[in-house]
């Protein structure tokens, strides 16, 4: 009599240990900790996943390459950005008032310590070379520019300020402040240099007298040119 053939138990692989976004986050926050320390060329994806406690596996379920790693980094950080620069302006009293916090919380990006660091990072020869970055750094510039622009416009509509082309202005001041405090150039080691380069060649051209904070004389003046205007 044959005896019959046992069930066959499907086999069961290692189940994972974290869900995909949190083993996707320890991949990128170890590779930001060891970048930061030792350069992105001298990085390892080994020395990522045996940093983070992760396996090969886990890597190639999230990137595709180291690359495709370092393009989820500068994508995140950029999130971060936009959205610090969008709770800045909207806090904001009125349009100048918004302007300058714009420009308070982008200078935080060159000079703050930790994402000053960051910069160091994405910036670096071996970033820039690793990766075509052309594309991605066009698209950062348009988010952090937005809520500028919104700014710029309502200023302008406001009689507050002069800003005809706020798109061109908004990306006019981006790169004024990305020549003054990018790799702190050796003119502007100190943030408050930095600031007043870029204030000293904007806010004439914006129509914005130098060297008056908000809520000051300045920001009563452009109170009352908004209501003569209305």
């Amino acid at each position: 009599m044959t005896e019959p053939t046992p069930a066959t138990t499907p086999r069961v692989g290692r189940p994972r240990r974290f869900d995909a976004d949190t083993e996707r986050g320890m991949i990128m926050d170890a590779a930001m900790r060891l970048m930061a320390l030792n350069g992105y060329a001298q990085t390892s994806v080994g020395e990522i996943l045996a940093d983070a406690g992760l396996s090969t596996r886990s890597f190639y379920r999230h990137f595709e390459s180291k690359e495709a790693l370092l393009l989820a980094l500068l994508e995140r950080d950029a999130a971060a950005v936009a959205r610090s620069l969008e709770r800045a302006v909207a806090a904001a009293s009125d349009p100048v008032a918004a302007i300058e916090a714009w420009l308070e919380r982008f200078l935080d990006v060159f000079y703050e310590p930790r994402r000053a660091a960051r910069v160091a990072l994405f910036s670096s020869p071996a970033v820039r070379g690793s990766y075509p970055l052309a594309d991605v750094l066009q698209d950062m510039r348009r988010v952090f520019c937005r809520p500028l622009v919104g700014a710029l416009r309502a200023g302008h509509e406001a009689g507050l300020l002069r800003s005809l082309t706020p798109e061109a202005d908004a990306n006019s001041l981006f790169a004024l402040v990305s020549a003054a405090a990018d790799r702190h150039e050796a003119h502007f080691q100190q943030r408050a240099a930095a600031r007043a380069h870029v204030v000293r060649f904007a806010w004439p051209a914006l129509g914005l007298p130098e060297g008056e904070t908000p809520g000051g004389p300045r920001s009563r003046r452009a109170d009352e040119r908004g209501r003569a205007r209305r």
